[in-house]
């Protein structure tokens, strides 16, 4: 039997340029919407389920554990909780509004739509 699990609050669609650091490596992601406890990163050959990763967004650094991945994206349970609100006012992170059709797209199509 599946049993569905309600999110406790909802996403914040955006688009955030950020570093994913995994076992020693660095690699390009994009945050494409987030709550006070998760993120969705975009990013080639996401981790597998369990790994620790760190996210860095204009020098903050994000620790958390991958919770799900597909073959370009995946759910990242942070371990501390996060301001929203200043990232959408760009205090904290920059911050890049999407249409929702946008964030459904790969990672680089994402990037090419912002390059032109």
């Amino acid at each position: 039997m599946f049993i569905q699990r309600q999110r406790m609050e909802s996403r914040t669609i955006l688009a955030v340029k950020a570093t994913m650091r995994v076992a020693g490596r660095s690699v390009d992601a994009t945050i494409a919407n987030a709550s006070s406890r998760g993120v969705l990163a975009m990013v080639d050959g996401a981790p597998v389920r369990g790994t620790p990763v760190e996210l860095v967004i204009a020098g903050r650094v994000l620790k958390g554990q991958v919770r799900w991945r597909a073959h370009d994206r995946c759910g990242i349970a942070l371990k501390e909780q996060i301001d929203v609100a200043e990232l959408i006012e760009g205090r904290a992170i920059p911050v890049v509004y999407v249409p929702e059709r946008l964030a459904r797209r790969s990672a680089m199509e994402l990037l090419r739509s912002f390059l032109g």
